[in-house]
Order: C-alpha cells, then sequence, then structure tokens
C-alpha cells in the first residue's frame, strides 16, 4: 500500500493573526516565516499521529485486494471517499459505484468494505482509492487539543531563531506537546500481544 497527498488542506488549523496574537508578534516581517512554521508544525502533528487535522485529499495504491476486499485506510478520519478506482491492464480505469463501498461504522483506523471488487488488471497500484481526510474544513473543526499543540510546536521553533533574553518564560517542551496529542495517536499492537488476546 503506497499514499500520497493530492490536495493538501485549502486553509490551516491556525490563523496567521491568531497565531502571532499567541506569539505576541506585533509586527509583519515575519509573516511569511510564522505561516511556513503553522505549515511544518501541523505536518509534523500529522505524521506523529497518522490524523489529518482538516480537509484533505488522499490517494491510496493497491497492487491487489487484501482479504475480503476490506482495506484499513492508512489516513483518518475520513470524511468521505471520494473515488474509487480498478485499472486494466492497458491502464484504464474502471470507476466503482459509490454503492459497492462503504467505510465500515466504528472502525478505527477506518476500514473500506468493497463488494464484489473487480480484480486489477495491472501488477501494480492497479488500484487507486481517493480519500478525503480530516476533521472538516475549518480551523473551528479541528479539536483543540491538537490546535493547542500546534500553537506550542510553533511557538518552540518561532523562539528557536535565537537565544531566550533574561526573563522570558520557557517554552513548553516536546513533552507537553506529547501529552496534549496523546489521545490522538494509533495505537499500534504487536503481534504476540494480539495473539495473546482471547
Amino acid at each position: 500500500m503506497r499514499r500520497y497527498i493530492v490536495n493538501p488542506p485549502a486553509v490551516e488549523p491556525l490563523t496567521l493573526t491568531e497565531t502571532k496574537r499567541f506569539l505576541r508578534v506585533d509586527h509583519s516581517e515575519d509573516d511569511a516565516l510564522i505561516s511556513g512554521l503553522i505549515k511544518a508544525a501541523r505536518e509534523r502533528i500529522e505524521a506523529r499521529t497518522g490524523r489529518a487535522m482538516l480537509a484533505q485529499t488522499w490517494r491510496i495504491s493497491l497492487d491487489r485486494w487484501p482479504a475480503e476486499a476490506r482495506v484499513t485506510l492508512p489516513v483518518l478520519p475520513v470524511l468521505s471517499v471520494a473515488a474509487v478506482r480498478v485499472f486494466d491492464a492497458l491502464g484504464v480505469p474502471a470507476v466503482l459505484a459509490s454503492a459497492l463501498y462503504a467505510i465500515e461504522p466504528g472502525s478505527e483506523p477506518p476500514v473500506l468494505a468493497v463488494t464484489s471488487p473487480p480484480g486489477p488488471g495491472r501488477a501494480r497500484s492497479g488500484i487507486e482509492i481517493d480519500v478525503v481526510a480530516g476533521y472538516g474544513v475549518a480551523p473551528a473543526d479541528c479539536p483543540e487539543p491538537l490546535r493547542l499543540a500546534l500553537r506550542h510546536l510553533v511557538a518552540e521553533a518561532y523562539a528557536a531563531r535565537g537565544p531566550l533574553a533574561a526573563g522570558e518564560p520557557v517554552l513548553p517542551t516536546g513533552a507537553d506537546v506529547d501529552t496534549l496529542i496523546l489521545p490522538y495517536r494509533q495505537l499500534k499492537l504487536g503481534r504476540a500481544f494480539l495473539e495473546s488476546m482471547p
């Protein structure tokens, strides 16, 4: 399984204005830098949690259908499945009707169940699934603990440009960010643990 982003989020979970207010920055000289730090911090949190903070489209590519045509999707939360395509031997895609697939209710990570899928005709990347993942389209849709972790990462990176002045408050550490994002991280259980379960 391979995945890559097709459409990044249209906006970031934090606006430049609110981030500057949090940083107590009242000039515009660092606007481009702060905007870049917001994007980099979002991508870092998304990589650590496996969750998209705001709506973005991902393409998942498979060589063949897994057992029972149940595909565990590597991004969450899933807002919608935009398309499922199966390629023939000539590379021509057939788009599956949306009635043939659905996200299994309550599954986390999300599982896409496909009914009677046709087999791909090419050996590599014969199946493509486009998924819109995220908590919503507006910054307010993103859970506040993730937005707070984002603020802390941006503040930490912004302050790291130079030494702290005497008396300046100590910024949150990576441990504080880990505490904020912990409830959103995907658990990965080892095979030995799973096999020990009744």
